[in-house]
């Protein structure tokens, strides 16, 4: 499989944190990048290659939303995974109009996310 690397998103230092701890247990072959919001984000999928895209919706700025139209234009083929509060029924139509792997609704379970990482790095 070799090593993936994956960008993960949120405004929050306590999720971010969890998340990437939690992911780079799940196989130590997952190289976790981190970024507080979207415009970090931008810049490292412009300046680096990554394999899954992870990101909250609700950042500030630049939306997981407007994020991934921007990944998506950047790196076609990127798989994502959307994680949010305000509930994924809310963002249906975006999700499958940008080819979404799956959305979790917050607070995320570790054992959710691990499957969906894993799934769409498959």
């Amino acid at each position: 499989m070799g090593m993936k690397k994956i960008l993960v998103v949120d405004d929050d230092t306590i999720v971010l944190l969890i998340l990437r701890d939690a992911l780079g247990r799940v196989q130590p072959d997952y190289e976790i990048v981190t970024a507080k919001d979207g415009r970090e984000a931008l810049t490292l999928l412009r300046d680096d290659r990554f394999d899954l895209l992870v990101t909250d919706l609700g950042l500030p700025g630049i939306t997981g939303i407007t994020l991934t139209e921007e990944a998506r234009e950047l790196h076609a083929e990127l798989p994502v995974v959307w994680i949010t509060a305000y509930g994924c029924h809310n963002v249906c139509a975006e999700s499958d109009e940008l080819g979404v792997c799956c959305c979790l609704d917050k607070p995320v379970d570790i054992e959710r996310i691990r499957e969906a990482v894993r799934a769409a790095l498959q």
